[in-house]
């Protein structure tokens, strides 16, 4: 049976290991234009397709500029994780919830915060149904997202939008990507932002091409890619 299986294993063709190579900007922009496509105001009845939607792109934008780890981000909940400090959003994870046992803070950046506001003060509350649930993600069931339906939310308008399948864990390799491409000389924030304990490890696995810092200088530099990118108005 031993000598059957290695044959087995030798004729198989090998699964193709290559991850797609996307910045966190292509992330941010994917999730804001979902968005913006949404018909949400405060005064009018908000549809579920337009709540979804919303949700999604949200989902997408804060994985671009805060790269979890698919996990932590999935548990997020408000007032555990979801913090606000004065007129800022934080999301803190404790060391025992990490992969790395390392203390996690991640500021939600400027670019982000009204979207952020409307997702927990319109969006949210129209979707959950259960008294008490305090997870950030909720489904249209009424409660909170589970964990595997984090991935297909990502992947469906990745697929859609930008023709290929990016997961939750391609949102790390795209952070370092970016830093790879725009600011190689400063490569080591994305160890930070990643919470590598080893800039080894963010170089063999992460780059293609301290926490709370980190996440705001990776927010600017998005913030200067995205306006660089910008196409002029005529």
């Amino acid at each position: 049976m031993r000598d059957i299986k290695t044959r087995l294993y030798s004729a198989a063709p090998r699964g193709n290991t290559a991850r797609p190579v996307i910045t966190s900007v292509q992330l941010v922009d994917l999730g804001m234009e979902l968005m913006q496509e949404c018909t949400i105001t405060a005064n009018a009845p908000i549809t579920m397709a337009d709540a979804v939607q919303y949700r999604d792109g949200l989902m997408i934008a804060l994985l671009g500029y805060v790269p979890l780890r698919h996990k932590n981000f999935a548990a997020i909940e408000i007032g555990r994780d979801l913090i606000k400090e004065g007129d800022h959003w934080f999301i803190v994870i404790p060391p025992e919830e990490t992969k790395t046992k390392t203390y996690l803070e991640f500021q939600i950046p400027e670019d982000l915060q009204d979207e952020l506001a409307t997702y927990l003060n319109l969006v949210r509350p129209r979707m959950l149904h259960r008294v008490g649930c305090r997870a950030l993600w909720v489904s249209p069931k009424g409660g909170a997202l589970s964990y595997s339906a984090v991935d297909p939310v990502i992947t469906r308008h990745t697929i859609k939008r930008l023709g290929i399948r990016v997961t939750p864990h391609d949102a790390r390799d795209a952070a370092a990507t970016t830093w790879a491409i725009a600011a190689p000389e400063q490569i080591g924030v994305s160890r930070d932002l990643l919470a590598h304990s080893d800039l080894r490890t963010t170089t063999k696995y992460y780059n293609r091409a301290k926490g709370i810092e980190a996440s705001r200088v990776h927010g600017q530099l998005i913030a200067q890619l995205r306006r660089k990118l910008k196409p002029p108005r005529h």
